[in-house]
């Protein structure tokens, strides 16, 4: 992975099943690793096949107003442009560049903050739906949140004071304030 000034370009090895550009209206996703892949849909630590392709064509649009590139061959590269404001505003320069391998430990506690700090937007974004609507589904919040049912399943098992009473449509959400 490189992090410069303009973009984020990601590449690692692949057995590739085309060569050149993807386009997001002809992918046809596929697993490269059908078992691990499987695995991790399983326990919940993967969303659907090929839905980091069009998160990643949805928040590059959102952050930098441009389209990433993907390009498949013997390797895979990800392409991310990236706003100048954008990285003045993380403060790139206090990376250290003559040392490739390494990640600052400020930038890791950074990012360990902002993944705690979205869990509990998600689970207050979660009360909020059921405390408007006790019937609300699961992908429905998902829907409005932009994430996958996934998430929001793994999400609502995290907050204690909610539990759904009774069984598909007939059932509904408690929240125990």
């Amino acid at each position: 992975m490189i992090i410069d000034d303009e973009k984020i370009t990601v590449e690692n090895s692949n057995l590739a099943h085309g060569m050149g550009a993807l386009d997001l209206q002809k992918f046809e996703p596929f697993p490269k690793n059908p078992a691990i892949s499987k695995v991790f849909r399983e326990i919940g630590l993967a969303d659907e096949l090929g839905s980091g392709m069009r998160n990643t064509y949805k928040y590059t649009q959102l952050y930098s107003g441009q389209n990433p590139l993907f390009e498949e061959g013997d390797i895979f590269r990800t392409v991310i442009p990236l706003k100048k404001i954008a990285t003045q505003k993380v403060g790139g320069g206090n990376v250290p560049h003559d040392v490739p391998h390494s990640v600052p430990h400020d930038v890791v506690q950074g990012v360990v903050h902002d993944v705690a700090h979205d869990k509990i937007i998600l689970a207050e974004f979660i009360k909020e739906k059921v405390r408007s609507n006790d019937r609300i589904t699961r992908k429905a919040i998902a829907d409005e949140a932009g994430v996958s049912v996934k998430t929001i399943e793994r999400a609502i098992k995290e907050i204690d004071n909610l539990q759904y009473v009774g069984s598909g449509n007939n059932g509904r959400w408690e929240l125990n304030e």
